[in-house]
């Protein structure tokens, strides 16, 4: 192995690594020879420059770009964990004083709405099975009437909005935040 080489572009990013005999820079291309431990530094730590020929260390961020940073990080951990808590299934008394457990993968969604499509303007002797499970946790494909699947929907929406709402204000917590540290403490449950 030979010495080793940064390449760098006119803003002083490095761009490429190279060694003197392995893989040799290309003609024309603006590089300086560092040591192996400095190769090993830009290596582990991004960001180093390089200014008038010397290599420089990256300028740690603000306290602004740590609160932007772990906000945006923040805010996606909390739109995963709704996510998440909205697929998981919900419960509706729709069938009677015992709540049953209904899906809530989009398949189930959709399948939800066109049932409830379906049902607008029916009598009240029409049915439409819709998979739900009982209090023993057993899934069935079950007949609901028109009215019953207008309050499995019902209690669907105000799952979701639930959880929306409580996304939302989460979210708020953490725009509110003036720490990294603080918007970390913002969690889901």
């Amino acid at each position: 192995m030979g010495q080793k080489i940064a390449a760098f572009n006119e803003s002083g990013e490095i761009t490429a690594f190279y060694d003197s005999i392995d893989s040799p820079p290309k003609d024309g291309e603006n590089v300086i020879s560092i040591t192996d431990e400095q190769w090993q530094t830009c290596l582990s730590q991004p960001g180093w420059t390089v200014v008038d020929g010397m290599l420089f260390a990256p300028v740690p961020p603000s306290e602004a770009e740590q609160l932007r940073l772990a906000q945006r990080i923040q805010r996606q951990r909390l739109q995963a964990a709704c996510e998440l808590a909205i697929i998981a299934g919900f419960a509706s008394t729709a069938l009677g004083a015992r709540p049953n457990a209904y899906g809530s993968q989009l398949t189930d969604q959709n399948n939800l709405l066109s049932a409830l499509s379906a049902a607008q303007g029916q009598p009240a002797s029409w049915s439409m099975p819709l998979w739900c499970a009982d209090e023993k946790g057993e899934w069935a494909f079950r007949p609901h009437t028109a009215a019953q699947v207008q309050s499995v929907n019902r209690d669907w929406l105000a799952f979701r909005t639930a959880l929306q709402q409580r996304y939302a204000e989460r979210v708020s917590r953490v725009q509110a935040a003036v720490t990294a540290q603080a918007v970390q403490e913002v969690a889901w449950k």
